[in-house]
Parts: C-alpha cells; structure tokens; sequence
C-alpha cells in the first residue's frame, strides 16, 4: 500500500483580498532569474505559442525572447485591474460557454484594457505525461510514469499590437505557433488581445514524493517531492498564452486547448458586461489597504488595487444545495461540475447593433446571453436528451 496521496490536489482559490499580494508576488517573480531561465527551458524545448525574435543581436534567441516576453508580461500585470470570479460565477461561465460567443472578437469587449482574473475553480485543464514533456530537454530521464493534471485558474489579458514592445536596438518580429497552422509570422498591422493562462504552484504535490520526474544536474533523479518542497516565489504559474484577433469569429474550440479556456474567459467577460434589468452578475469592490498601495508604488502598478468580486446577480444565483451537489462531482482540478446549478445552460442570442445599417451589412452584432429554462412544474424529474444544433453555414476559420 503507497501511504502517500496520488489523487490531484484540490485547487485552492485564495481569498479575493489577498489579489494584491498576489499580483504583487508575480511581479516580483517575474523580477527574478528563476523566472528567466524557466522561460528559456520552455522557449528551448519548443513550448511558446507567441515568440518574438530580433535579428541580428549579439545573443542567445530564447535569451532574448525570454527577456521580452517576461518584461512585457510585468507591464501587463502592472497595468491590469484585478477580478476574482466566485464559484458560481466561475460555473455560470463554464455553462454559457458550452456552445462558442457568435459575436466577433472585439477589443473592446474586457471590462478593462488589462486586466487579472482569478477563478475560484478552473476553468479547464488538460492531463500531462512528465517523461514526454520533458524528453527534449537537459531533464529528460528514460522509463518515467507520471502524469499530472493542470488546471488554468487564472487569466491576464492587454489590448496588444507587435508594436507593444519598443527595442533601443533592432525590430522585433512576432511568431505564433498554432495547431493546424505551424508557426506563423504576425504582421505589424495585426491588432488584437493578448492571453496569459495561469495554473498553480506545486502541481506535483498529488503524487507520491518518491515519484521520479526527471533527472537533476548532476545526474541523480528529480522526485517530485524535491520539486514540491522547493519554495515558490509565485502561487501561479505562467501555462500557455494565445491572442484573439481584432473581428476574428469563434470556432467550435477542441477540448483542454487554450481554444477551449478562452472561450469561457470571452463568456465572463459578455456576463459581465450586461447591466441591464435582467443583468447576470453583481460586483462587490474590495479596496487594497494603504501599506500595499505603497508596495504597489514601489513596484510600478499603474492600475487601480481594487479588486472586483464578481458573482451571479442574486436574482438569479441557484439554491446553496445544487452549488453543494455540483461541488461532491467536481474534483478541483477540473472544469467543476455546473449541470445541478444550471440543468439548461443559457444559449446565446445575436443582436444587431446597428439595425438602420443592418441591410448594407455595415453594423456590428453582440451576443446576448438568455436564461434557460426547464420546461414543465419543478415537482416533475426532469428529462434530458441529446440536441443536435443544425447550422445553415459553417463558421470561418481563423
């Protein structure tokens, strides 16, 4: 009998007061050379989705890259307005973004410029084998078994162009590397959002501590309990990134893709957005405490420390019992359970922004996210059953 735990340890959100600190321990991390040389093993290994490059400089490429894509994450942190999605919240976006937004991507759609959202549950996730992930790099160690479940928890976005980063010497030019399309040069007209994903710290601490990883500079094994036991200056952890394009429509995402998480990040953002009568959500603000504005100072933030808390209006927040029910099924280090909450999940409605324009086809449209709803006296079982959604055309690729 192994004594030690192998089941994934739960993701535990922090308080939403303690955004702050927490944006403030990323940006000193990100200050930091372990921060560096991590982004150097992953640009190496051949793990960056968006990787600038500068030619002609007198140094190493993923030096180089590293050095950039960590400044430029700093800055987005510093200039972002802090957001905490509540459990429910974070399981009403899960449920609305079961089928894709149909609006366009619009740049004006995040409720700031730059932003970090922390959930209290992940939003997705994938499963990892540890000896393929690390085979192409100094690390690699033949014969490992081991898997680890990551979950995304967490998301920094900015308004982005290749231009966002000036050099004093030399032009960066933009890749990006996508499934289906290989790696790509990014034009300097490209317009759109940058994505972070965020996943947690110690995610090797679900498995036995005496689980071989890898191989450490000298030759002897990494466990994963020498991993577990190192002290992290950062609670989260830079996973993936990605951009949404300016006007770009959304496809059927695949599953456990930054595809997948970036379409519940959307959804939030539109459930955000609607402050009409029969808005989706309600927003409590926590303001930073005076000594962590000075820290915040010290540290270059620009943005406002209030933390917004955003959970479902209370006109339409579900019973504590199904939040109960859905929580025993959800593990904590996957998407959560949402169907209890919301047996009908809310379908999308396309709305013209434009209507006297609408005939030219020179308007814009909007979702608008409806409520659903389950037919027949609440006494009655309800009965589920496979819809099919028939399309009259085919999405445009992007």
């Amino acid at each position: 009998m192994n004594p030690h735990p192998t089941t994934p340890a739960r993701w535990e959100p922090p308080d939403p007061k303690q955004l702050p600190e927490l944006r403030a321990e990323l940006l000193d991390h990100y200050s930091s050379e372990p921060a560096m040389l991590s982004m150097r093993q992953a640009l190496s290994a051949g793990r960056g989705v968006i990787v600038p490059e500068v030619p002609g400089m007198d140094a190493a490429p993923d030096a180089v890259a590293a050095q950039i894509l960590i400044a430029s994450e700093r800055h987005r942190l510093a200039d972002a307005h802090l957001y905490y999605a509540t459990a429910d919240m974070t399981a009403l976006a899960l449920a609305a973004a079961a089928s894709p937004p149909r609006e366009k991507v619009s740049r004006e759609r995040p409720p700031a410029e730059s932003g970090l959202i922390v959930f209290a549950e992940p939003i997705g996730g994938y499963v990892e084998d540890v000896g393929a992930a690390l085979a192409s790099t100094m690390a690699a160690r033949p014969g490992v078994d081991a898997k680890v479940t990551t979950p995304i928890v967490a998301v920094s976005w900015s308004q982005w162009t290749p231009d966002a980063v000036q050099l004093d010497q030399g032009a960066i030019r933009w890749f990006w590397n996508r499934l289906g399309h290989g790696v790509t040069g990014i034009p300097r007209t490209y317009r759109g959002l940058w994505l972070t994903f965020y996943s947690p710290s110690g995610l090797f601490s679900g498995l036995a501590p005496d689980t071989i990883l890898g191989t450490m500079g000298d030759g002897s094994a990494m466990t994963a309990g020498m991993i577990t036991s190192q002290r992290r200056q950062a609670a989260l952890n830079w996973d993936n990134e990605t951009l949404l394009t300016e006007g770009a429509p959304f496809a059927q995402a695949r599953p456990d893709t930054t595809d997948a998480w970036t379409h519940v990040l959307y959804t939030a953002w539109q459930l955000m957005a609607d402050t009409g009568r029969t808005r989706w959500t309600e927003t409590q603000q926590i303001p930073r405490p005076r000594a962590g504005a000075k820290r915040d100072a010290r540290q270059g933030v620009t943005a406002p420390a209030t933390v917004h808390v955003v959970n479902v209006h209370t006109t339409r927040r579900p019973p504590r019992q199904r939040a109960a029910e859905d929580a025993v099924a959800s593990t904590g280090r996957r998407e959560p359970q949402w169907s209890c909450r919301w047996p009908v999940s809310p379908h999308r409605r396309d709305h013209c922004m434009n209507p006297a324009r609408h005939a030219e086809g020179d308007c814009r449209h909007e979702d608008r996210l409806i409520p659903g709803y389950v037919k027949g006296p609440e006494d009655k079982p309800l009965k589920v059953s496979d819809t099919v959604h028939l399309w009259d055309h085919q999405p445009e690729q992007q």
